[in-house]
Formats: structure tokens, sequence, C-alpha cells
């Protein structure tokens, strides 16, 4: 079922429209505009190894915010059923 009725849990992978869903789009998407635009100036520097450095400081940060958005969820989500 794509849409939940209220206060149901939509499936993961489907943010609903919490404020820590929202959180965590926020902060992924300034990481990726800052770094990307930090990488940008680098690459006009000459600097290419630092760039790539950048961009992979970008992924690795990406990743952990989505971890711990998905991982918060998991662990609601397993709280009720023991």
């Amino acid at each position: 079922m794509a849409v939940t009725d209220v206060g149901e849990r939509a499936p993961l992978g489907k943010p609903t429209g919490s404020v820590r869903a929202y959180l965590a789009m926020g902060i992924v998407g300034s990481f990726a505009a800052t770094h990307a635009a930090a990488a940008a100036w680098l690459l006009q520097l000459g600097r290419i190894e630092a760039a790539i450095g950048l961009l992979g400081a970008l992924a690795l940060e990406a990743g952990t915010v989505t971890g711990f958005y998905f991982g918060s969820r998991g662990g609601r989500a397993n709280t009720g059923s023991a």
C-alpha cells in the first residue's frame, strides 16, 4: 500500500511528512550544495585529487545521515514487537 492513513507508517524508502525526513533531506541537500561548490572551486584551481576526496567525503556524510534516518525508523518499528 503506497498511501498510508493517518497513524500508519510508510514503508522504508518512502519518507513521510515527518520533521525527521525533512531534516535528513535538508542536511544531505546542504552537504551536496557546499561540497559540489567547493569541488568545482578546487577543480578550477587544478587540484583534482582534493576535489575527488571532497566528493568522497560527501558520499560518506550522505550515507551517514541516511543511515541514521533509516536506522531510527527501523528501531521504532521493532520496539512494539516484544
